[in-house]
């Protein structure tokens, strides 16, 4: 017990609502060691975050506690909340989820910064300011005096994830733990800070608890996985025993759920969860995972209990690989097959792209799209990679109509719309949808699910009809994998995930011809996201939509996509068939961004090409090669000093650098 920094002992946590009592965590036992790292992994709803949340006792006040939380041998819930703040922030820390929330949008990153250090460390003014260089230093980010004297929304939401992070160092704690803190970031800053992460708990000697939709994101910094399921500990062991021999059938799921190298749409459809976490009432016993399990028969319920499968390696059902239930594993991961008569491949384009450019403001310019050339074939997924920051949504809200372009053409079916959306006739509205990234954003709060979803199907669907409306909405909400209890509910009584599936379904709803999709599988678990990205090809499949992807997530682009176009700072950086810019890569840009995707495999981890720096100052027009300052492979002042050429590989796959090939 001297080894465990953290121990968690039969804790229950229930919370009394107008429904009745619900349990978030129950029954949950766990220990971590001295300088040992955790990852708790789950699907939303599944109680990781009410668990972390605990151990801080940041509880709401219709929760109802039971258990034991002791940290260095001392009972937390034995302290009154007068003691736990010398706790807080001081020997335990915390990195939520959503830095916009942790900021004060209205003081510089350098006062929140010195307030931590003068008020956990005692320190004054000047001990406070060098401390925060010192901190803002180890999270590898350039200028630290600069970003100091900046407010929150003069960074990008990288920079802001790593302040939230250099703000928790600051108190010295002697663990942290992190609250999905990369799920929405690049693939290139989620691997800097990934790996910061990892060598300041070795530096500072700290214990973390990691907690993650995303198994890839776990095995670069934990050593030992937890897999929750409806607030249960359901398996628990090293990861390198977790991935090999998955015991329990949710912990295969998981796994199996996750796009990866060299698993694409023609060949697989992505394994799915059917249905979703159902919240459990306080006295409801058995395994929580029954109902949705394909693997359960009718000794499940008396035999459920955890026990040790191997050593240190514990699992609640051992029913992952049961030969007396067939597997439709297999069965389900056949693919619908491309129409003959559909070939994207033909000359007409649905969309096309010409020198399209977009800059912000009027005294102090902000070049965010500068020049690009592409289009959209009928029945074809272009998915479009690269940071924040590089032009991709800005792209995707010009095509949709949010944006007016600077300069440029924005042609659908030979139409010039290069105009606001408020501009469009009713038909062109109809044909382009959007999905936004942040649904919280964009569902109307004050309505329910069927009227945000029937609003456009009335509107631009011509769908009045209150009857066929309503049949619609429930068969598309199936579709989606939420039920019909879901109608009458609104986005406040959602979580993230299911936000982000009702604003899908409201897109799919009205049948367009292209759906312009910015980052929507970004915040979803990854039993979501694949049965999100299955009915996103499937719907195209069946109604020939094309797609506009934009993400930042190159599996799931790899997945989904026909073509892929990669951009930087508001150019083209690489363009082609999938198959030939993830195969055939050319431009120093896409290396990187490959190689700092998280491998599902423990055993498979990969040297990652860290871009030092950030992207170049937007308001300054870039003279050479914008990607200059960050390359790897730059071969000299050529690079700063003159744009680079385009180099054809083939009829569709070019890329823009000195470097032949």
């Amino acid at each position: 017990m001297k080894d465990n920094i953290l121990e968690i002992d039969n804790l229950h946590v229930r919370f009394s609502t107008f429904d009745g009592l619900f349990s978030a965590v129950n029954n949950v036992s766990l220990e971590l060691k001295y300088n040992e790292s955790i990852g708790i992994i789950g699907e939303s709803g599944c109680g990781k975050s009410t668990l972390s949340f605990t151990v801080m006792r940041y509880l709401a006040s219709n929760a109802q506690v039971d258990g034991a939380i002791r940290f260095k041998g001392e009972n937390l819930f034995d302290k009154s909340e007068k003691e736990m703040e010398s706790y807080r922030g001081d020997r335990i820390a915390m990195v939520f989820q959503n830095p916009y929330s942790s900021l004060n949008p209205s003081l510089t990153i350098g006062f929140q910064l010195d307030e931590v250090s003068m008020h956990h460390q005692n320190l004054n003014k000047i001990q406070a300011r060098e401390a925060t260089i010192k901190a803002l230093e180890m999270m590898n980010l350039g200028d630290p005096k600069g970003i100091a004297r900046r407010y929150p929304h003069q960074v990008s939401g990288g920079i802001q994830q790593r302040i939230c992070i250099a703000m928790a160092l600051l108190c010295k704690p002697d663990l942290m733990i992190l609250d999905e803190p990369t799920t929405a970031l690049d693939v290139t800053t989620e691997a800097v800070i990934l790996d910061s992460i990892k060598e300041l708990k070795d530096k500072l000697n700290m214990s973390l608890m990691y907690i993650s939709h995303d198994i890839g994101v776990i095995n670069k910094v934990a050593e030992k996985i937890v897999v929750m399921y409806s607030g249960e500990i359901v398996e628990s062991g090293p990861k390198q025993k977790i991935f090999e021999n998955p015991s329990h059938p949710y912990t295969r799921a998981l796994i199996n759920c996750m796009p990866r190298g060299g698993v694409v749409k023609e060949n697989t459809k992505l394994n799915t969860i059917p249905g979703y976490v159902r919240k459990r009432g306080a006295d409801e016993g058995g395994c929580p995972f029954a109902d949705r399990c394909e693997k359960r028969n009718e000794t499940c319920e008396s035999l459920y209990g955890t026990k040790e499968i191997g050593e240190g390696h514990f699992a609640a059902c051992d029913r992952a690989y049961a030969t007396d239930v067939p597997d439709t594993f297999i069965e389900k991961l056949a693919p619908k097959k491309r129409n003959v008569d559909t070939d994207f491949d033909s000359e007409k384009e649905l969309l096309k792209i010409e020198d399209l450019h977009k800059i912000y403001g009027a005294r102090r310019k902000v070049y965010a799209v500068n020049g690009i050339n592409f289009d959209v074939k009928p029945h074809s997924v272009l998915g479009i990679v690269g940071e924040s920051g590089c032009g991709k949504s800005t792209t995707g809200h010009m095509v949709s109509g949010l944006f007016k372009p600077s300069k440029g053409r924005i042609l659908f079916d030979d139409v010039d719309v290069s105009i606001a959306w408020n501009k469009r006739d009713k038909e062109t509205l109809k044909n382009i949808q959007l999905i936004f990234q942040n649904p919280g954003r964009s569902l109307n709060p004050s309505h329910t699910v069927e009227k945000i979803i029937g609003r456009a199907m009335q509107k631009l669907a011509n769908i009045n009809d209150v009857k066929e409306r309503r049949e619609k909405i429930i068969e598309i909400l199936r579709k989606v994998d939420l039920g019909k209890e879901y109608l009458k509910k609104k986005p406040r009584q959602l979580s993230g995930g299911e936000q982000q599936r009702v604003a899908i379904a409201r897109a799919l709803s009205i049948s367009p011809s292209l759906i312009v999709c910015d980052e929507p599988t970004s915040a979803l678990d990854v039993s979501v996201q694949a049965s999100v990205l299955n009915l996103l090809n499937d719907l195209q499949l069946d109604t020939h939509v094309a797609y506009m992807f934009i993400s930042h997530d190159l599996n799931v682009i790899n997945y989904l996509s026909d073509y892929i176009m990669v951009m930087y700072a508001g150019k083209i950086a690489e363009y082609g068939k999938r198959d030939e810019v993830m195969e055939n890569t050319h431009h120093p840009y896409t290396e990187a961004l490959l190689s700092a995707v998280p491998e599902v495999d423990p055993t498979k981890q990969k040297k990652i090409i860290e871009l030092e720096g950030q992207l170049p100052d937007p308001a300054k027009k870039i003279t050479g090669c914008p990607f200059a300052g960050r390359c790897h492979k730059q071969v000299g002042e050529i690079c700063e000093k003159e744009y680079p050429p385009m180099v054809r590989l083939s009829e569709d796959h070019y890329y823009f650098c000195h470097i032949k090939p």
